[in-house]
């Protein structure tokens, strides 16, 4: 991991991150990042490895904020194989967590396969949206009241059928007061950038900025449970402010992923 990554984190946590969620970090990552965290004063945090090795891998960790977040159980995997086709929906792991004073919540990261795996608007990435839902769905059976979060690089973006229709996740979030088993997604709100300082997406690549000069990939969803008792402070943004520059560097040289970040307030105990 480089000095821009460490960077970064260090940064994310700074800003008022209770839990946050990387992919593609490998299991020798994981005694960096303890390290790193003693090292910048986050003794409060946790690093929980979700790494699963395998042919096609979770390659995630969490880290939260134990002071305020507690683990009740063990990870739960979303992934399924399509029983007619045998392709592997890689659709992401759910950990099972409690918020003090608020009750259960299950955060959910995901790395969804990339359009050269699955192409844009077919139907497999329509049942990565289904395959994710109905891991929520079970966990709604199990625990009515628990508030879920979904986070992740899900390659798609936040108006793909994978995300509107085969999860359910909406932009607005009165339709989802009304329509509680559906998802707010705030992260439309970064689909143009209304600030030019403000990266146009939060995925890089070259391939994406030609196309539109950005993709918003990574976003953050919330149960309904979130708009009760809930203020989104800041609903969703893209972090392109983090001042790498003075490691000599360019964030290109960190990832080809902007991070993202919600910011949300308890008002009702």
């Amino acid at each position: 991991m480089t000095d821009g990554f460490s960077l970064a984190v260090g940064e994310l946590l700074r800003r008022g991150a209770d839990i946050l969620g990387l992919c593609e970090v490998s299991r020798e990552n994981f005694p960096f990042l303890e390290s790193m965290l003693e090292s910048q004063g986050f003794e409060a945090y946790k690093v929980l490895d979700l790494y699963t090795p395998g042919k096609s891998i979770d390659d995630f960790c969490l880290i939260y904020n134990a002071d305020k977040i507690t683990l009740i159980s063990e990870p739960e995997s979303a992934n399924s194989r399509d029983s007619l086709t045998g392709e592997w929906m890689k659709a992401g792991v759910f950990v099972p967590m409690e918020l003090k004073d608020s009750g259960k919540l299950f955060v959910a990261l995901s790395h969804w396969q990339s359009r050269q795996t699955y192409p844009e608007d077919s139907s497999s990435r329509f049942k990565l949206g289904q395959a994710l839902r109905a891991k929520v769905t079970e966990i709604a059976g199990k625990a009515p009241d628990a508030a879920i979060i979904l986070l992740g690089d899900y390659n798609d973006e936040p108006y793909n059928a994978s995300i509107v229709s085969g999860l359910g996740a909406s932009r607005d979030a009165a339709f989802v007061h009304k329509r509680p088993n559906y998802f707010y997604n705030p992260y439309w709100g970064c689909l143009s950038a209304h600030d030019n300082r403000l990266p146009a997406g939060s995925y890089i690549h070259p391939s994406a900025i030609e196309a539109s000069g950005g993709a918003v990939y990574d976003q953050i969803m919330f149960s309904s449970h979130f708009l009760r008792g809930w203020e989104f402070k800041m609903p969703g943004v893209i972090v392109g402010d983090i001042a790498v520059s003075d490691l000599e560097m360019s964030w290109s040289d960190v990832s080809d992923h902007y991070p993202v970040l919600s910011h949300l307030l308890r008002i009702e105990a």
